[in-house]
């Protein structure tokens, strides 16, 4: 009766599975579990028993990684329908524009890419510290190549760990270490700092221990190997994946006791880079992220709940690529427009339009709304001047609400490419 019973249940988690890769939505695990949307309802226990069945599962669709996992059987991801469609698009885009104009939002943009990825890595940490940065001071530091203070020495650490990946060294234990030094160079507190390539101490994050000390080195061991196994070859059979799952075993293992996203994000552009296609694959990833950041740890959590099961992440990066290709596209749109007319926008401004379109399902909003998901430190009078030049330029419109107060809303007719 027992086998008959585990037949019975094993038989309703493949057809769970199943489903779940031919659906346009990849099932978490609170679909299955915690409503009737989908028409499953698991216990905790069913739960867990579907996790491992996921896990050990045998399929044309799953791709185990040969990377080390300490808390799980396989570091593994599916062919899920959800993620195959979204990495079709997002070469539907690229491969649209080079058609079309010989070039991609990417190539158009990279320099500006580079500065608002270091911009978005910068905005957490010094936010955290009730300072703000601007993109006027990252340039600053830029040409000077100096830093007067403990805020601008994150600045220019983020610079040379750029400078440093762009030299594009080889992908390595010992790289990887002075990429670390680089990135946090006079940033760490004491207790903090290395003392050899990795942390001597236990960490938790967000609910998740790091992996176990005497550990660690066999794990990163495995991400170098598997890494540069795969670079110029074609054993990835979706070469897009490979900085992600670069970017996601350096979360998971957490291998330093501080800048562990800081370094898996700056290591994911690394790996583009070695495989010649920083100019091709999402560049701004770590921008988009930054406006995005709840969703960033949602999936990282799906993953690591799910048995290390990466189709989660994935998708969510793969996604987030798309609509922030969008969002450059339609500012790419709005400039050539303006363009026209005679008229143009500085690159802060077009960074603040980013925002503004990223915003836009907000709705209406003031001049603090504008500064609060901008990240400026700027008076009333400031947030106006910009909101107001948009104003002028038909970019935005604007209405009186019920304080008598200036609202501000994105005028839809200069939107070409609806985000999904």
């Amino acid at each position: 009766m027992k086998k008959r019973k585990t037949d019975s249940m094993n038989s309703k988690y493949e057809n769970i599975l199943i489903s779940a890769l031919r659906e346009k939505h990849y099932y978490t695990s609170e679909d299955i579990r915690m409503n009737k949307k989908y028409g499953f309802l698991l216990s905790n226990s069913e739960l867990n028993e579907y996790l491992t069945f996921k896990e050990d599962y045998l399929s044309k669709f799953k791709h185990e990684l040969p990377l080390k996992s300490f808390n799980s059987k396989k570091i593994f991801y599916y062919d899920a329908s959800e993620l195959l469609n979204s990495i079709a698009d997002y070469n539907y885009f690229f491969l649209n524009d080079i058609e079309n104009k010989n070039s991609t939002i990417v190539t158009e943009n990279y320099g500006e890419m580079i500065l608002s990825r270091i911009a978005s890595e910068l905005d957490g940490s010094l936010k955290i510290e009730g300072v703000h940065t601007t993109r006027k001071k990252i340039l600053e530091i830029m040409e000077s190549q100096k830093a007067n203070d403990t805020n601008e020495q994150i600045i220019f650490n983020m610079i040379q760990g750029y400078k440093f990946i762009s030299s594009k060294p080889n992908f390595s234990k010992e790289n990887l270490l002075k990429l670390y030094h680089l990135l946090s160079q006079n940033s760490l507190k004491k207790e903090d700092e290395l003392k050899g390539y990795y942390r001597e101490e236990m960490v938790e994050v967000g609910g998740h221990d790091g992996c176990k000390v005497d550990e660690i080195d066999e794990c990163m061991n495995s991400l170098f190997d598997f890494i540069n196994d795969n670079l110029n070859g074609n054993k990835m059979h979706l070469s897009m994946l490979l900085p992600f799952i670069a970017h996601y075993y350096i979360l998971y293992i957490h291998p330093y006791m501080d800048f562990n996203g800081r370094t898996a994000r700056m290591v994911s552009l690394w790996i583009s880079l070695l495989m010649e296609k920083a100019e091709i694959l999402p560049t701004y990833i770590s921008e988009a992220i930054n406006d995005d950041k709840n969703n960033y740890y949602r999936a990282i959590d799906n993953t690591r709940n799910s048995h290390n099961d990466l189709t989660y992440f994935f998708i969510y990066l793969c996604q987030l690529a798309n609509r922030y290709y969008l969002v450059y596209k339609n500012v790419t749109a709005i400039k050539e427009d303006l363009a026209l007319l005679g008229e143009s926008i500085t690159g802060t401004e077009a960074h603040y339009l980013k925002k503004i379109i990223v915003n836009k399902k907000k709705g209406w909003f003031n001049y603090k709304g504008f500064i609060e998901f901008c990240n400026l430190h700027i008076t009333k009078q400031g947030a106006l001047k910009i909101l107001n030049h948009f104003l002028k330029l038909n970019i935005l419109i604007s209405k009186s609400n019920s304080k008598r107060e200036k609202i501000f809303l994105l005028n839809e007719d200069v939107i070409q490419y609806e985000l999904k």
